[in-house]
């Protein structure tokens, strides 16, 4: 099957003076907002330096450019040399000023393009054993409260689930920033409670306008 090449437009470029950021093309800017200092995020830089017909050619490396290592295919280790000269870097925004990201110090030369930023997650970015599979989450239901992310598990075939305890069901999927976990039937009715009791513990005149707003409300 042929495909046409694809077109990369870079978002940004990785600055190193005075410190290491990534300088976000006016054009995209408004694509940061919702980005917070303390988030940590994925970089998808291309590694200009090393986009040639050769380079790319080049299946099978020495890990970490040392000879005594047996060659290895590329797909197995982190070289710049690849078919596409794509490189992956996790770090951490530590200060957000207009039109920059400053983040963790990483090995790219200043002047690397950035081709995409995406909010680290935990669920999709470090995978792991959960009780609640992708495929039983109901993704489209999720509800963002502030940095909290609800996904509610399927309904479909609770009627097969009778002999399953509250203990033992999975409801939810709860992320809070980059974090990942669940919360069974009756955790989800704890955590009901406790809000409830943190709501009536609110100042009068705080419910009030809460009640009145959601008087408003369609």
């Amino acid at each position: 099957m042929n495909f046409e090449p694809f077109k990369i437009t870079p978002v940004g470029f990785v600055r190193k003076e005075p410190e290491t950021h990534i300088e976000i093309l006016p054009e995209f800017w408004e694509a940061t907002e919702g980005l917070r200092e303390g988030d940590w995020v994925k970089l998808v830089l291309w590694f200009h330096g090393s986009d040639t017909p050769a380079r790319r050619r080049i299946l099978k490396v020495h890990p970490y450019g040392n000879p005594k290592n047996p060659l290895t295919g590329v797909f197995a280790t982190r070289s710049p040399y690849r078919p596409n000269p794509i490189a992956l870097y996790t770090v951490r925004i530590h200060r957000i000023e207009e039109g920059r990201l400053y983040i963790d110090e990483i090995d790219a030369l200043d002047g690397t393009p950035v081709v995409d930023i995406k909010i680290f997650v935990e669920r999709y970015d470090c995978p792991k054993e959960v009780p609640i599979e992708e495929r039983e989450a109901e993704i489209r239901a999720g509800r963002m409260i502030g940095e909290v992310n609800i996904i509610p598990r399927k309904a479909e075939h609770l009627d097969e689930l009778e002999e399953v305890s509250p203990e033992e069901y999975d409801a939810l999927i709860l992320e809070i920033g980059p974090k990942t976990t669940t919360l069974t039937a009756k955790e989800l009715v704890e955590l009901i409670d406790a809000l409830n009791e943190v709501y009536e513990s609110l100042p009068v005149e705080i419910r009030d306008k809460l009640r009145t707003r959601g008087a408003r409300s369609p």
